[in-house]
Parts: C-alpha cells; sequence; structure tokens
C-alpha cells in the first residue's frame, strides 16, 4: 500500500488507463498515405501510437540538443580557476 501513496505513480497509472480507453475505442481500420511512397491499413490507435512515439522521441533529440548547446555555452563562458 505505501507504493499508492506516490502521487506521479498514480499519475501515470491514471494516464495509462486514459490512453488504453482510447486505443480500444479508435480500433477501426484506416488507410495511411505516407507521403508518395506508400499506402498503409492499419487501425486508428497504431497510427495515434506511432505519432505520439515519433513526437516524443523528436522531443527527447530536441531537448537533449538544446541542454548539451547550454551546457556548452555555460563552460566556454566561465573562466577556469586559478587563471591569471
Amino acid at each position: 500500500m505505501e507504493t499508492l501513496k506516490n502521487p506521479k505513480l498514480i499519475a501515470v497509472l491514471v494516464l495509462v488507463a486514459l490512453a488504453v480507453i482510447v486505443f480500444l475505442q479508435n480500433s477501426d481500420p484506416i488507410e495511411l498515405k505516407v507521403l508518395w511512397l506508400a499506402n498503409l491499413q492499419t487501425s486508428k490507435a497504431v497510427a495515434m501510437l506511432g505519432a505520439f512515439l515519433a513526437g516524443g522521441v523528436t522531443g527527447a533529440l530536441a531537448f537533449s540538443r538544446w541542454k548539451s548547446q547550454r551546457e556548452k555555452t555555460r563552460t566556454s563562458t566561465s573562466t577556469p580557476s586559478g587563471a591569471s
């Protein structure tokens, strides 16, 4: 029962439950046209999951690049101690 007192865990469980409900309600098949390359037959749930994952990966890559640029700027502007 101690683990259920963690608010982050409860929030994650609620989000997962809501995601499962949304995915189960959107199981009808659709056809996706990927630029001019291909036509894919899939369900709306799989298409939404793919879009969510692509957005998450893109966001994580952008954040890591921003963070490394910020750290690089901080280290280049600071002067080493003991330098005269």
